[in-house]
């Protein structure tokens, strides 16, 4: 009996867990514009982009954690330099799957 109170705890608190980070990542917004990925919905993160190595661009959002992209991702009318801060675009149901656009913030 009290090895089954233990696992009923112990998963509890994983679903606890899992819940929490799910709800933790950032909120999706609509763009609409003339592109037809622009309609859909996204999740948007900003990055300050801290090393350009060829057309390798490394980021680092407020919160920690770290991004790596090329340039063929990027949508935006201007160079990306280090310590310019960009918005990187993600499906919203396929936040950890990959990398939608990049813009420079302006």
């Amino acid at each position: 009996m009290f090895k089954r109170v233990i696992i009923l705890g112990v998963l509890s608190l994983v679903l606890i867990a899992l819940v929490l980070f799910r709800n933790h990542t950032i909120a999706p917004v609509n763009n609409p514009g003339t592109n037809s990925n622009d309609s859909s919905e996204y999740i948007t993160v900003e990055y300050k982009i801290n090393k350009i190595e060829g057309k390798q661009y490394y980021g680092k959002s407020e919160d920690g954690t770290g991004i790596i992209f090329s340039t063929q991702s990027i949508e935006s009318d201007g160079d990306i330099q280090v310590d310019d801060v960009v918005i990187c675009y993600f499906e919203k149901g396929n936040f950890g799957k990959g990398l939608v656009k990049v813009k420079k913030k302006k």
